[in-house]
């Protein structure tokens, strides 16, 4: 029998954020569910993690090639056999039993893209521990869905695909950053998001160990990241006036001067 669900989940030599997202996983999924592990390296820790955690049905793989997460992704969707799809991060996790409440909406709604909100914590990954602040909840799922032509602010993490949705689409492996995002508009380009408010993933961030986190260089938060920004808008133009000119805006505050007409 198919599982309902397929989990997909890359992963670089993070034992301890994979540890604490598949123990999330065994808490919160209370259905037929596969995990797709994918590893752009060997690293014997992980392999320790997921022969505790993973079990009869699910897949670990270490690939070879060009490391990152996309490629990995990518060979998760190649493989994955579920109903419904859920590409997770290592770092993060799922929130508890609630999270059924989630799944079963999005089952309920198999010819869109269900997506929730979620929490954001901070923590030290360096020695592993959180930083003494409260979660912060933004409330997403109230924000105005054409935003997403201009800049992101929905989570793959948060985020259920009907496996007819994905009809052969896939992760771009040669952006620097913003390869989800892409994603997302390309879904969006033929099938409806519906947002359900309902917190769907904890997200883990860490803000002392500058390298720790993806896109947390000077060099990634400038140049790069409006160069893939760039990327994004000439390959999903903005549906309307107004959002190309929200663009402009956005691009101009980076120092890039493209008139709306070309977004």
């Amino acid at each position: 029998m198919l599982p309902q669900l397929s989990i997909i989940i890359a992963t670089h030599q993070r034992p301890r954020e994979l540890l604490r997202c598949l123990r999330s996983i065994r808490e919160s999924v209370l259905c037929e569910v596969e995990v797709i592990v994918v590893s752009d390296i060997k690293c014997d820790e992980t392999r320790l993690v997921v022969s505790n955690l993973l079990l009869e049905g699910d897949t670990y793989i270490e690939r070879r090639g060009q490391r990152g997460p996309a490629r990995s992704r990518n060979l998760g969707l190649e493989i994955a056999r579920g109903q419904f799809v859920l590409i997770f991060d290592d770092d993060d996790q799922l929130p508890g039993p609630t999270y059924m409440d989630f799944l079963m909406h999005a089952f309920k709604e198999p010819r869109s893209i269900t997506y929730g909100d979620v929490a954001i914590v901070k923590e030290n990954r360096q020695d592993g521990t959180l930083i003494d602040a409260p979660p912060e909840y933004p409330k997403l799922t109230s924000f105005d869905f054409q935003q997403i032509y201009v800049k992101n602010f929905i989570f793959t993490q948060a985020t259920i695909i009907p496996r007819y949705a994905l009809n052969g689409r896939r992760q771009d492996e040669f952006m620097r950053s913003l390869e989800d995002w892409e994603f997302l508009l390309s879904l969006a380009s033929e099938v409806e998001l519906k947002a359900r408010n309902h917190l769907a993933a904890i997200i883990y961030k860490d803000f002392v160990n500058i390298g720790n986190r993806r896109g947390s260089t000077a060099d990634a938060r400038d140049f790069n990241v409006v160069m893939d920004y760039l990327y994004v808008y000439r390959r999903w133009r903005a549906p309307s006036e107004e959002l190309r000119r929200t663009r402009e805006t956005l691009l101009t505050s980076a120092g890039f001067a493209v008139d709306a007409q070309y977004l």
